[in-house]
């Protein structure tokens, strides 16, 4: 009797003990689940905080923090480091002929054109209102000012169509300014120098390229 007794408690604590381990099974599964929830949830916070809402490119904060890398990378490592700011031609005045939504659909569509063009390590970015930006690492300047030529070209020969209306929109276009990184300079200072060459196209017709070999001598005092 004493036997019997003795092997239906440890039966029963047996059986108690397994359904400890399964209950704990289960919520540590259910942890482990909420936990990979909880880590998605943050990776995209974080995408959304570094991501333009209107055309889903990186924003103006995602683009500080790379180039501020990029220019330690091409500091340490010796290499190229090129930079394209690209402004959308007269959009003031075809934000108020065509409307707010309308100039929407047209910033996309050169953010999408930016994008299609760009090399895998390329960053394009919204640099703020209808302003472009594009870090380009390991790329000279020439490599920099034919990628921006292809994608002024594309983008003057598309014939765009407002999509609430079907009315024909006519053609957009682009200006863009390009500077390489010279060592030990600062990120503003780039910048600068590719906003200097950006006016220039605009200064000199619009719809152009302007690479800053091509500025003039003292431009960017006159600047």
């Amino acid at each position: 009797d004493a036997l019997k007794r003795l092997i239906t408690v440890l039966a029963s604590a047996t059986t108690e003990m397994s359904k400890q381990n399964t209950d704990l099974s289960h919520k540590l599964a259910q942890s482990s689940q909420e936990m990979e929830k909880l880590r998605t949830s943050l990776r995209r916070a974080r995408a959304e905080a570094l991501t333009d809402a209107l055309t889903g490119i990186a924003n103006r904060k995602l683009f500080d923090e790379t180039l501020r890398l990029r220019k330690e990378e091409a500091d340490n490592e010796k290499t190229d480091l090129a930079l394209l700011l690209c402004d959308i031609d007269h959009f003031k005045s075809f934000n108020d002929t065509w409307g707010h939504q309308t100039g929407d659909q047209v910033i996309r569509f050169v953010a999408s054109a930016l994008t299609k063009f760009a090399l895998p390590d390329h960053l394009v970015a919204r640099y703020g209102g209808e302003e472009f930006a594009v870090i380009m690492p390991r790329t000279t300047l020439k490599d920099a000012g034919r990628i921006a030529d292809q994608i002024r070209s594309a983008i003057e020969a598309k014939r765009l169509v407002r999509r609430s209306t079907n009315e024909t929109i006519g053609a957009v276009t682009v200006s863009f300014g390009a500077a390489m990184y010279a060592a030990g300079e600062t990120v503003g200072q780039l910048i600068t120098r590719a906003d200097e060459c950006l006016y220039m196209s605009k200064r000199n017709g619009r719809n152009r390229v302007t690479l800053e070999t091509q500025m003039p001598p003292l431009a960017t005092n006159a600047a």
